[in-house]
């Protein structure tokens, strides 16, 4: 049964009263550069390829730059991740993909409002996000595209991210709030202050909580998990690449959102899901970099 438009639902808390603050980014070249584990550098028509070794301890991390991104901009950053059972280590993004990073990937802005270019990209599909990720990896050389895949990442990949333990089940569905009293920022209820961004004192959802956004808020803006990943709980729901259910109803979505402040929701265990075409203010994404993989 289909999770009800209630605050565990993905809803729009309304542009009333919130200032949109447009950016006029230039967005000059499509190629994708790589820093650090991987960098593309431009020599008249020719693109060449370096590729330092990968980290291999869990929280070290890689750099990616984007042609056109405004100066000062967040890169997109690729943290390992340790596997875990049938899950391989992996490269995570470290902040939710911005509407920095996504307009000079795709070439445009569907967020509302265009708050800049370090804030989540939001009113994104699920099909945005698997055309973002398509856009990245065809931006390698040819010799690298069957080697480095850009992809969302899988519920079970989400669920280590996030720090939960083994979950029982096959399917998002069954796994569905199994774990209780886990939350991405630990086991307190309510949420300590600038734990993430949720729905708070500007709506008097959660009672005495409070994290300074109204709306969603910059990437990065509150305390990293213990493998260095933020907005793991908090400001957009963000996309898996699995269907909730063998039904096929509806893509996953993890994580919560600015608008969420129902306890159960906030579960690092609790999936919602949408259908693939689904847009909302509140649903962004971040994607995974798969080392010898392929695009799902």
């Amino acid at each position: 049964m289909k999770k009800t438009n209630s605050d565990s639902s993905l809803r729009n808390k309304g542009a009333a009263g919130v200032a949109s603050r447009t950016a006029d980014w230039a967005h000059t070249g499509r190629w994708v550069w790589l820093s650090l584990s991987l960098a593309l550098s431009l020599s008249g028509a020719e693109v060449k390829l370096q590729v330092p070794d990968l980290p291999t301890e869990a929280g070290k991390s890689v750099a990616i730059g984007l042609a056109g991104l405004p100066s000062g901009a967040k890169k997109i950053e690729l943290v390992r991740v340790p596997g875990r059972g049938s899950v391989r280590p992996l490269f995570m993004g470290k902040y939710e993909v911005t509407q920095g990073q996504y307009e000079a990937v795709v070439d445009k802005n569907p967020s509302h409002p265009k708050t800049g270019p370090d804030y989540p990209v939001e009113t994104a599909s699920w099909y945005d996000a698997k055309e973002f990720c398509r856009r990245l990896t065809m931006s390698l050389p040819d010799k690298l595209k069957g080697q480095y895949t850009f992809r969302l990442p899988t519920d079970a990949e989400w669920s280590v991210a996030v720090g939960l333990p083994e979950e029982s089940g096959y399917t998002p569905a069954e796994k569905d709030e199994e774990i209780k009293a886990v939350y991405p920022w630990g086991t307190r209820w309510p949420p300590p202050n600038k734990a993430g961004n949720y729905d708070d004192y500007s709506s008097a959802k959660i009672p005495g909580f409070a994290d300074g956004f109204d709306r969603t808020a910059p990437v990065g803006s509150f305390a990293a998990n213990q493998f260095g990943l933020y907005d793991l709980g908090g400001n957009v729901w963000e996309w898996c690449e699995d269907w909730y259910d063998d039904n096929d109803e509806g893509r996953v979505l993890r994580g919560g959102s600015w608008f969420l402040s129902e306890r159960r929701g906030l579960l690092s265990s609790f999936r919602n899901y949408r259908a693939p075409d689904f847009r909302d203010s509140n649903i962004g994404f971040r994607v995974v970099l798969v080392v010898g993989g392929s695009i799902r």
